[in-house]
């Protein structure tokens, strides 16, 4: 007779992967077969967060890292895919605990088979070390303000798909034509976030030696305009299927005659940062924006919460002369949209199935009648700032989330306030909702792809 016991511990591996969080340390305790068959999925992604950060007492009366864990137990560390750490223990003022350093660094030493790390804080350098070696590292996500040195050690590692640089200093980004022509092969991904050196120069150097990219990201590069951005990339990386750029103060005005255009027709994810506030960015932004036929997922971040987003954008979003547009994840950050616009919107972005926009709480009803219209809307995300207003901002009622998706037949995922609401169909009052707390990624950049909307096959 078959018993879960008694099931082949590769079966139990896949049964296992449908569960996550708190549910895998609750199957861990069923039956030591239970337990064997959830340790693969419970060691394959390690993280350290802010929750972790609050109750590490290495010293005892709290909680101790997985990193102790894992150089204790080294057989548990081949199960390790991913580590995220998005917080560090501080004992002081800009002083990092040793000993979480220690413990982490030896840590990463025996993860043999880690595929993706991403580091927050600023203690690289102190695991440069055990990152060497690690043959199946495929993704990386890291603080790099580092030293000339240690940049030559991050060099080392010519595995890389996906390179994500956060805040690098000068000399990381002036080592990046080298450490691009081993990563030739390999590296379809590059992000770089907020950095003062990067400018036209290195992008025609440094994109020439990257022939397999597919997603480009630089975002607050202030000596890399959009224009400078967009020629680089249409020029050396046709190929690309994600981009983002930042749109500036201090970029000349254009020209009626020579407006920027994006010649990429593989292009499916488009985010850009739109600095300035004046008419003639949304000029800008129109000449853009008109080329672009193909896309699946477009995200859109403001500089003013309080400036209604154009009527031209809103247009070439949703242009008349299309009946439907394939978009499927919109977002509009930081900015005001009116509810007849997002009711524009959603006559002919009919296929959305993500919607990230400032709810309007106080108006729901108005709002809701404005999106009913998009059947295959599954997901709406609040990205509203509490703090964008003087005195109290109104939150979700628990009345407001059954009436919207009672009224959007597909809709069962609303995030507003730090909270992700849930829904599943009732028979008795339609729809029963059900919150819980939500907390986005730290280390997640608002401009990056959704793992669900990977356009980089």
């Amino acid at each position: 007779m078959v018993t879960a016991d008694n099931l082949n511990l590769d079966v139990l591996e896949l049964i296992f992967a449908f569960i996550s969080g708190n549910d895998l340390v609750a199957v861990s305790s069923v039956s030591k077969s239970f337990l064997a068959g959830v340790i693969p999925c419970l060691y394959a992604k390690v993280s350290f967060t802010a929750k972790h950060v609050k109750r590490y007492r290495p010293e005892g009366g709290g909680i101790m890292s997985p990193f102790l864990t894992l150089r204790n137990h080294p057989d548990l560390a081949v199960h390790v895919r991913q580590i995220e750490i998005h917080c560090a223990p501080f004992i002081a003022a800009g002083q990092v605990h040793p000993k979480f350093l220690s413990e982490t660094a030896d840590a990463l030493q025996v993860c043999k088979n880690l595929t993706s790390f991403v580091c927050g804080p600023r203690i690289l350098p102190a695991l440069l070390g055990s990152l060497q070696g690690k043959e199946r590292l495929q993704d990386l996500h890291i603080y790099a303000a580092l030293t000339t040195t240690q940049g030559e050690m991050l060099q080392k590692i010519t595995t890389l798909r996906s390179l994500t640089l956060d805040y690098p200093t000068w000399n990381i980004v002036d080592s990046l034509t080298r450490w691009a022509q081993p990563l030739q092969r390999t590296l379809s991904h590059l992000t770089i976030f907020m950095s003062q050196e990067v400018n036209d120069i290195l992008l025609e150097t440094l994109l020439p030696l990257l022939p397999r990219l597919r997603g480009l990201h630089l975002i607050g590069c202030p000596k890399a305009p959009h224009t400078v951005v967009i020629k680089a990339a249409t020029t050396h990386t046709p190929s690309l299927k994600e981009f983002s750029f930042t749109i500036f103060e201090n970029t000349p005005p254009p020209s009626l005659f020579c407006l920027p255009t994006i010649t990429l027709p593989s292009l499916q994810h488009l985010a850009i940062d739109v600095r300035p506030t004046s008419d003639a960015t949304a000029m800008t932004m129109s000449s853009l924006l008109v080329s672009l036929t193909s896309l699946s997922t477009l995200v859109l971040k403001f500089a003013d919460r309080q400036l209604p987003i154009w009527n031209s954008v809103i247009d070439l979003i949703a242009p008349p002369s299309a009946v439907t547009v394939p978009l499927k994840r919109l977002a509009l950050m930081d900015c005001a949209v009116p509810i007849d616009m997002v009711g524009k919107l959603s006559s002919k972005c009919k296929d959305l199935e993500m919607l990230e926009i400032p709810l309007p709480i106080k108006d729901i009803q108005a709002f809701t009648a404005a999106i009913s219209s998009l059947k295959e809307l599954h997901t709406l995300t609040d990205v509203g700032d509490a703090h964008a207003s003087h005195g109290p901002r109104a939150t979700l009622a628990r009345n407001d989330v059954r009436y919207m998706m009672r009224a959007c037949v597909n809709l069962r995922t609303i995030v507003s306030d730090g909270r992700m609401w849930t829904g599943r169909p009732d028979c008795f009052i339609g729809v029963t909702v059900t919150p819980q707390r939500y907390k986005a990624n730290a280390t997640q950049h608002w401009f990056s792809t959704l793992k669900e909307y990977s356009y980089l096959s």
